[in-house]
């Protein structure tokens, strides 16, 4: 590790010797004295800055005049000691920054990579910048000074010429660059076959790192070995105090940690959700005690409308506090004020996004018309088992997951309630556990109670949050970096009025519509002018007003974070969805879009990347308000796009779903498609080479089948056959089809839908998404096991005709092969055609019958030939 503070208090007590030197050189008399009209302590200090002058002139002067030999010995040697401290202090910071990287010119050890190597050094040096962490140098590529003898050079150290020569010493004393990267291209006869040798060095620490990484190509090859130099560099500089890296200060990061994170990231940011979770889980895998992982595929299952996933995980991430379980149930016991509830042992309140974690764990608990109701939805939809069976098996495996957890979390909430359909209040633990494992096991299910029972749970969250924030914000670990998403104002908000208001709504739906024993002021539906004064207290409104009115300008008071207006605008928009009143909703939009307003003017820099596509499309709080003739002028101010259109589906993660099944499928059928005309050209091929061509093919059609079968409802199931065509298909044929698909936006879908049809958006997305679940059913039949002309069965009758094909003449075979490769890239094709609305639906089944069995090829080949003379017969 670096060691800046050391190296900086060295070169501080060098500096301040050699000006103590220096200072006492100039002690003479006359001393230099100040004039009696200035100031005291300016007296002082302009005398000592005299005498330092007066001294360092002794010293650079000969003769009489000048300073004894030892003394100008002294200074000289405190002036070097002093450099090379300040150099040391230098080095130390630019490796914990760390300064610019000198990317050199990469080299390769075989003629065949001379040709290649301007752009894989390019490469290098893109993807080292693209990480944002270390900026690639262009300065020349000059070998910085590795000792401070070097930086002496050619200064001439004779008294006369003094000056000059620490001018120049100056010059040189600031290091160029902190790291240098050296890379040489490899090449070996097994595979991986391509490879490059990768070496940091370090100017500060005086060491150097080498590795070499091997791929099938070069490029991977550089890529590999860009991730490599950033996992040996992170852990020793500044970046290592960052989320997610903090766990690895001074430690060696795994290069595929770092790789697997680095690559989710920009998947994630492209849209490509279910490679990004795949790169994520990968990352889980090498470090799964790490917040920010978790919460960062939590944040992408939410993405997802996967919100009962989102909420597994976030469990997760909140059990990372460092507590066991009666540890835990002994500090939520102890008051929101008590020292050991913030101090106890282990508990890691410190700890870089653990209250994050937390808030977006209650959040989710909170929005329950979803949480809720994926965690029953077999019940509301009971063929959602034959329908899509994996994505409700999984379903039922969390909920038997997380049942225990709530129960042994949640059960002193409900004591003292009377729950509906109950007739005697909750007085005891036992009856408390009884009845919330009814409720949420398999046996209850029921939508209304339990989303009373989530409601409950985020506001106790919320207040449990809210009593450990004040405490632990202020004695936060002093590396963990501030939060950006999470302020006491938005706590308070969140804690007194949005979710009550929400629990209220919740306790509304139930059968009777109240809950004995419940405290909470907030009714459903409530007035504006009422939310608006309980909004105004916990924001404390009355504070800020005060500060106004005595200061005269609003301006001079520093305006509100953006997130405690969104949060506002939230709490706006929730109460719209219990109001009939055009009078009342009409208000409460306009206090919304007010606040929103003044989010977008508030941090411009962080408020419009982050929140455009959350607040248009996916956040549930905004789903009344997004409708109302304020939020579309809003939109149309803040938002512009080409032809927006105000009628929006309430759940756009179905059209951009279908949507993105669509492409993925579409694309893949084009891929393979490709795949079988080119194999048609490399015929005649080995029997164990064609017979991997079927074995991959089968592979593709049951990846196919799931995607079709689920509705493309499981990201799993995508991400399996992303990965089976990437095995067939190389990369250049994955980009030119566009696969790995990324997920469409919902404005991208209703600008093309009002392009096609004006007016109309809505009702294009709704047929949009009901034909293609119509055409996914009818592919999921013909492709499955009860088919007779299912491609996985045929594809496996090919696997065991050619594997067993010994007798046959090799002509047939090949021929037959030939055949089968054009009855496949026909399939593929007719899928293609199948995923389009405008054309048959019928146009796969169809197709499938023209998949010939091998035997009956064969057979037919076989009477061909004795036909055929002599002189005609293909040789192959």
């Amino acid at each position: 590790m670096p060691h800046v503070v050391r190296a900086g208090a060295l070169a501080i007590l060098s500096g301040t010797l050699f000006i103590a030197a220096v200072c006492g050189v100039g002690w003479v008399s006359p001393a230099w004295q100040a004039s009696g009209n200035w100031p005291v302590w300016f007296q002082a200090v302009s005398e000592w800055f005299m005498r330092f002058f007066e001294g360092a002139a002794r010293v650079v002067t000969g003769g009489k005049d000048g300073a004894g030999l030892s003394l100008r010995l002294l200074c000289l040697i405190l002036l070097i000691l002093s450099f090379m401290a300040l150099r040391r202090w230098m080095l130390q910071r630019n490796a914990y920054r760390p300064g610019p990287v000198d990317v050199q010119q990469l080299v390769s050890s075989t003629a065949d990579g001379e040709a290649c190597l301007d752009g894989l050094t390019a490469q290098l040096r893109k993807q080292l910048s693209e990480t944002n962490l270390y900026p690639p140098s262009a300065l020349p590529a000059e070998s910085p000074a590795e000792n401070f003898l070097d930086l002496l050079g050619d200064i001439d150290l004779e008294p006369k010429k003094l000056g000059t020569s620490i001018l120049r010493l100056f010059s040189r004393l600031r290091p160029k660059v902190a790291y240098t990267v050296r890379g040489v291209l490899r090449m070996r006869e097994e595979e991986p076959m391509f490879g490059v040798t990768v070496t940091v060095t370090s100017y500060a620490m005086r060491g150097s790192r080498t590795e070499t990484r091997w791929q099938p190509t070069w490029e991977e090859a550089v890529r590999a070995g860009g991730y490599w130099v950033m996992a040996a560099l992170v852990p020793v500089t500044q970046a290592s105090r960052r989320a997610p890296w903090q766990e690895w200060r001074g430690r060696n990061l795994p290069p595929e940690l770092f790789a697997a994170y680095q690559e989710a990231r920009e998947l994630s940011q492209e849209r490509k959700f279910d490679d990004a979770l795949d790169r994520y889980y990968a990352a889980l895998r090498l470090d799964p005690t790490n917040i920010h992982l978790r919460t960062q595929i939590a944040g992408t299952q939410e993405k997802l409308w996967l919100h009962l996933d989102a909420l597994e995980t976030y469990h997760g991430a909140i059990l990372l506090d460092g507590q066991s379980r009666e540890e835990r149930n002994a500090r939520l016991r102890r008051g929101a004020w008590n020292p050991r509830r913030s101090f106890c042992k282990r508990y890691r309140w410190w700890r870089n996004g653990l209250l994050e974690a937390r808030f977006r764990y209650a959040v989710v608990l909170g929005i329950a018309e979803r949480t809720a109701h994926q965690w029953c939805k077999p019940t509301v939809d009971p063929a959602d088992y034959r329908t899509c069976p994996r994505r409700a098996h999984t379903r039922r495996e969390i909920r038997r997951s997380l049942t225990p957890a709530l129960v042994e979390r949640y059960w002193r909430t409900v004591t003292h309630l009377t729950p509906p359909g109950e007739e005697m209040p909750i007085c005891d633990e036992k009856r408390a556990r009884t009845w919330l494992e009814r409720e949420l096991g398999e046996e209850g299910l029921d939508h209304k109670n339990v989303s009373l029972i989530f409601q409950l749970a985020c506001a106790e969250e919320m207040y449990q949050l809210a009593s450990d924030y004040p405490v632990l914000r202020f004695f936060r670990h002093p590396s963990s970096r501030r939060s950006r998403g999470l302020t006491w104002t938005s706590l308070r908000l969140n804690r007194d009025v949005w979710a009550p208001l929400r629990l209220a709504w919740a306790v509304s739906r139930t059968e009777s519509g109240k809950v004995k024993g419940l405290r909470n002021d907030l009714s459903w539906p409530m007035r504006a002018e009422d939310l608006r004064k309980r909004v105004e207290q916990a924001r404390g409104w009355w504070i800020w007003r005060r500060m106004t009115e005595r200061l005269r300008s609003g301006q001079l008071w520093p305006p509100r974070p953006w997130q405690d207006r969104y949060n506002t605008a939230c709490i706006y928009a929730v109460a719209m969805s219990g109001h009939k009143d055009e009078q009342e909703l009409g208000s409460l939009a306009a206090r919304a879009v007010e606040e929103l307003e003044a989010a977008a003017r508030s941090d411009l820099t962080s408020f419009h990347p982050l929140m455009r596509s959350w607040l248009l499309t996916e956040d549930p709080d905004l789903e009344s308000l997004r409708q109302n003739d304020q939020f579309i002028r809003f939109e149309r101010e803040v938002y512009p796009h080409d032809a927006p259109d105000r009628d929006r589906p309430k759940r756009p993660v179905r059209a951009e779903m279908k949507a993105y099944d669509q492409q993925l499928l579409g694309g893949t059928a084009q891929v393979m498609e490709h795949t079988w005309r080119l194999r048609g050209k490399l015929l005649p091929a080995e029997a164990h080479l064609m017979a991997q061509w079927f074995i991959t093919e089968k592979l593709v059609w049951q990846g196919v089948h799931r995607v079709a079968a689920n509705q493309g409802r499981d990201w799993r199931d995508r991400q399996k056959l992303l990965q089976t065509v990437r095995a067939i298909a190389d990369s250049t044929l994955l980009s030119k089809y566009g696969l790995p698909s990324k997920l469409p936006e919902l404005d991208d879908l209703l600008d093309e839908a009002t392009w096609i049809e004006i007016g109309a958006a809505k009702e294009s997305l709704t047929g949009f998404e009901q034909s293609i679940e119509e055409r996914l059913r009818i592919l999921s039949r013909a492709i499955g096991a009860t088919s007779t002309v299912s491609p996985i069965h045929r594809s496996g009758q090919w696997i065991e005709a050619v594997k067993h094909s010994g007798p046959l003449p090799n002509v047939v075979m090949q021929a037959a092969v030939q055949q089968a490769c054009a009855d496949y890239e026909t399939a593929w094709r007719s899928l293609r055609d199948q995923l389009d609305p405008e054309d048959d639906e019928w146009v796969f089944p169809n197709a499938l019958h023209e998949l010939h069995e091998p035997d009956g090829v064969w057979r037919l080949l076989a009477a061909l030939r004795t036909r055929v003379p002599a002189g005609f017969r293909h040789t192959g």
